[in-house]
Formats: C-alpha cells, sequence, structure tokens
C-alpha cells in the first residue's frame, strides 16, 4: 500500500454506525455472582451474566502478546467488592463520556462493547473494551477524559466508580482496581505505537489477531469466530486507515484464506495472519 493510499479520505461513513450488527451473549457478559438491578429507567429485573468464554492463547508466539492490545485483555471476573455497586445500562450509541469531559469517573465494564475514540480531525479509535475492563479516569492531575467512550453493542452495562462510590470501597480493592487500570493502559499505547510503524495491512492483521484473542470462539479447525457489532468503519479507525483501503485490505485477506465473513462475522485463521503480519512488516 502507498502512503497516499493510506490516507483518510472524506467518507459519510462513521465508524461506530454498527446498528444490526450481530453480537454474541457469551464473547460480551462477565460471568459472577448475581448483580444487582440495571439502572435503567422502568427496569426492575437484573440482566442475565452467563460465564465469560475465556480467550484460548494460540500456538503463534506472537499472539499472546496481540492479546496485550486490547484494554485489561487479561481481566477475568470483575473483583467481588465491586458487586456492592450499582449496575448502570446503557444502549448503542450511548457516550458513558466524553473527551474533554471533567474526568470524574471510572467504569468496570460488565457485559457489551465500548469503543475509545480520540476527538481528532478523522475518526480513530484507540481501543475496544469489553467485559472485565475498566474505562475511564479517576486520578490525581487528570483533568478531562482523553477520549470517547461510546457503545458499540445493543447493549451495555457497566458498574461506575466514582469519589462517592469508590468511598464504599475498601481502600485496597480502590487501590487494584485503579493501577490496573492504568498498567493496561500503558500497555494499550506502547502496542499502538508499535503499530503506527507497520504496514496497513499488517496493522488490519493485527486488528483481527487482537479481536480474535480478546472476543473470539477457538473452533477444533484452529480457527476462530469472531461476531462482534464491528464495520469496516469501525476496523479503519482503529488501525487509522481510510476505510477503501480497509475492505481492500480485508478482501485481499479472504483471496490468501485468512479471513472468511464480512460485516462484524468473521472466521480467522490466528496462525496465518501472525505469519502475514509479520512478514509484511519485514517486507517493507
Amino acid at each position: 500500500m502507498t502512503a497516499a493510499a493510506d490516507a483518510h479520505q472524506p467518507t459519510p461513513h462513521h465508524p461506530l454506525g454498527g446498528a444490526g450488527l450481530a453480537e454474541p451473549p457469551t464473547a460480551l457478559r462477565l460471568g459472577g455472582p448475581p448483580p444487582t438491578p440495571a439502572a435503567r429507567p422502568g427496569s426492575t429485573a437484573a440482566p442475565v451474566m452467563p460465564d465469560r468464554v475465556a480467550p484460548t492463547p494460540y500456538s503463534t508466539p506472537s499472539a499472546p502478546e496481540l492479546a496485550e492490545l486490547v484494554v485489561g485483555a487479561g481481566a477475568t471476573t470483575t473483583p467481588l467488592a465491586l458487586h456492592r455497586l450499582a449496575l448502570r445500562t446503557h444502549a448503542r450509541g450511548d457516550e458513558l463520556y466524553r473527551a474533554g469531559d471533567r474526568a470524574e469517573a471510572v467504569f468496570v465494564l460488565e457485559a457489551g462493547l465500548v469503543a475509545l475514540e480520540l476527538d481528532a480531525p478523522r475518526p480513530r479509535i484507540v481501543a475496544l473494551a469489553g467485559p472485565g475492563d475498566v474505562i475511564g479516569a479517576l486520578v490525581p492531575g487528570r483533568d478531562a477524559y482523553l477520549e470517547t467512550a461510546t457503545a458499540l453493542s445493543g447493549e451495555v452495562i457497566v458498574r461506575q466508580v466514582d469519589a462517592l462510590t469508590g468511598a464504599e470501597l475498601p481502600p485496597e480493592a480502590l487501590a487494584q482496581l485503579l493501577l490496573g487500570a492504568a498498567a493496561a493502559r500503558v500497555a494499550m499505547l506502547t502496542h499502538t505505537l508499535e503499530d503506527a510503524e507497520q504496514p496497513v495491512p499488517a496493522r488490519i492483521a493485527r486488528a483481527f489477531l487482537r479481536l480474535g484473542s480478546r472476543f473470539g470462539q477457538p473452533l477444533t479447525d484452529g480457527t476462530v469466530r469472531l461476531t462482534l457489532p464491528i464495520t469496516h468503519d469501525t476496523l479503519a479507525a482503529m488501525v487509522g486507515a481510510a476505510r477503501e483501503t480497509t475492505t481492500a485490505v480485508i478482501a485481499q485477506f479472504r483471496e490468501l484464506g485468512l479471513v472468511q465473513g464480512t460485516r462484524g462475522n468473521y472466521r480467522t485463521r490466528p496462525g496465518a495472519l501472525a505469519e502475514y503480519a509479520l512478514e509484511t512488516a519485514l517486507a517493507q
């Protein structure tokens, strides 16, 4: 791909406009103790929280590392102390917080998918967050949120930790939560910088690998089923490329047998994708 091809072109599409895309409940929910009732007006029934399907490490050397590209990729279940906090429910397209707003809370995701998007001239998604991840900011010296958090799935369920609700938690639980979130953010930023040096096809291959490791369902034939409410616009915003370029690269992946499917319903070959990403990076 040339630099000109990588340049973002004006487009009417928005990376977060994924209405109608499928979303597997097992991949986007956490297991754990029975939750408290959700905070959605008029809703009294507690949401069902089936056990989360844990990501399975792949045999290829680079795949476990790529799992860290997603915020909190190593998260498993919500700390027990947090279950005393009420659940809040958001619908697709809702903003949990906006870039530039006063940073007053962190959000522990229990279910759903959230895009973290920078306030930039062109769409730029720095990460997709899912169950077990902690997003937002509640630290001294951080006056404003750096990104906008938008619900991608039909329903996003969170526990909000702010100065008031944080006082209800044991100090060690709050410290562990914030330290874990900070460590995950540092890892995410480090790998984002590494991605910036890669050619577009390698970045897209790495995006499929990290999404598959975090949210995918490993199958017996070695492939991974990935069903998420994301579009080519979402993927383009994740890797910093034009949508047209991203679409062309995914079409090439299909021809090479690296990826099957489209529009948020994919089946990938992680070993082959990792090898392709490495070879493409070395060839530039």
